[in-house]
């Protein structure tokens, strides 16, 4: 992660709106390439779009279907139900 002098000012703000409000704050997960959905390489392998919006217009309709972040709740779940320890098969 790349911070600037502009960002950490931003940044203590908002911890301090957190602990203002008594929000638990936790920390993120290390990377994990299990519980990361996979982003359609077989769904959009050879495909050609004309412009970004086709582009964006693919990926939007990829990551709302059932292939994409629906997917990733369930994948999460398990992750949880096994405390961490998770490696799908």
């Amino acid at each position: 992660m790349v911070l600037s002098c502009m960002t950490i000012p931003t940044l203590l703000a908002k911890l301090k709106n957190l602990q203002k409000f008594k929000w638990e704050v936790w920390s993120h997960p290390p990377y994990s390439p299990d519980l990361a959905p996979k982003l359609g390489s077989k769904h959009l392998f050879g495909t050609r779009f004309s412009s970004d919006s086709d582009v964006k217009t693919a990926a939007e309709n990829w990551l709302n279907g059932p292939a994409g972040l629906n997917k990733l709740v369930l994948r999460s779940d398990k992750c949880l139900s096994r405390f961490g320890d998770y490696l799908e098969k």
